[in-house]
């Protein structure tokens, strides 16, 4: 998360796999990862194989329900704080050769910010360099620890491999993940089956 932002200074007080958010009156959400800081601020690390699991529709979709479980009841609307949607992507889905892109809204007449406090970043898998990002993007694709760059990122590698307490762990994780990415192409699958029925 640091490296991604470039900010040393994050401290995460709280993290979460396959978190489900719920919606009352729509689509739940299970997300990938979900870490919070002390202050509110919550980051959703989603990691997506397939260019279409990170349209910018899907990104926009996530922030507003981080949005919605950020602010209690009764709250001013100055109190939502900073909250960010990452994408980590196999492929390069925006097409713009890029190892990251930070996406933020903006005034169209003038080019000003308009500073709501979302932040949504894709992170391009495909570039491996020499900088921070690309050394943990090698890391993150890496599967033997010991060819690593971030010896704390090896260690907790090791761990879930090696360890019978991290390949438990790393079991259940692995089933929510499976289940999840499941639906996702089933979902997918009958989205393409009614467009065949609707053109017939």
């Amino acid at each position: 998360m640091r490296i991604i932002l470039e900010n040393d200074t994050i401290k995460v007080k709280k993290a979460s796999t396959q978190k489900r958010l719920k919606n009352l009156q729509g689509r739940d959400l299970q997300l990938d990862i979900l870490a919070e800081k002390a202050d509110g601020t919550k980051f959703n690390v989603e990691v997506q194989n397939e260019s279409s699991g990170a349209i910018p529709q899907r990104a926009r979709y996530h922030m507003s329900l981080l949005d919605a479980k950020s602010l209690p009841k009764g709250e001013y609307f100055d109190k939502i704080p900073e909250n960010y949607v990452i994408f980590i992507t196999r492929e390069d889905v925006l097409k713009g050769l890029l190892p990251i892109y930070r996406i933020h809204r903006m005034i169209d007449e003038n080019g000003s910010s308009f500073a709501d406090g979302s932040h949504i970043i894709y992170v391009n898998a495909k570039i491996h360099n020499d900088t921070p990002l690309g050394m943990l993007i090698h890391d993150f694709c890496c599967k033997n620890p010991d060819d690593m760059h971030y010896k704390k990122l090896a260690e907790k590698i090791r761990y879930f491999k090696e360890e019978k307490e991290g390949l438990d762990k790393m079991g259940d994780v692995m089933e929510k993940l499976i289940a999840k990415r499941e639906k996702e192409a089933l979902e997918k699958m009958a989205k393409k089956y009614e467009a065949k029925v609707a053109k017939a």
